[in-house]
């Protein structure tokens, strides 16, 4: 199986949690990745501003990432988004709402995060 398609099928897996909203996989070397599943996003105006815009994140994050940075989150209206880099210039976007279970998608974020670092063959 294919890399993208590997990475696609545990973003399906992600976006099976009730709370999860959308997810997808983005960075300078595999390009943005997104599951076959439509995102659960009732707020299509959003969706579309976070695809087109997440990519201006990576030349701030990289001064931090030599640092340990591994998440990023904020909140807009009644979502979060929570960036979880994977490895230099790739990171997991996760979007929930602002009152979802956050340690349960957590968990779930982490495992989805160390299965796309294995696939990309990304070590630490």
């Amino acid at each position: 199986m294919e890399t993208k398609e590997r990475i696609k099928k545990s973003l399906e897996d992600l976006l099976k949690i009730e709370d999860v909203q959308a997810c997808f996989v983005t960075g300078r070397q595999i390009g943005t990745v997104t599951p076959e599943s439509k995102a659960k996003l009732k707020n299509l105006a959003l969706w579309k501003l976070i695809m087109d815009t997440t990519h201006k994140f990576f030349p701030i994050t990289e001064d931090f990432y030599m640092y340990g940075l591994s998440r990023l989150y904020f909140e807009l209206k009644d979502y979060e988004i929570i960036m979880t880099f994977i490895g230099h210039g790739i990171a997991l976007i996760t979007i929930i709402p602002v009152l979802a279970n956050r340690g349960l998608i957590e968990v779930e974020i982490e495992n989805t995060s160390r299965i796309i670092k294995e696939i990309l063959k990304l070590h630490q």
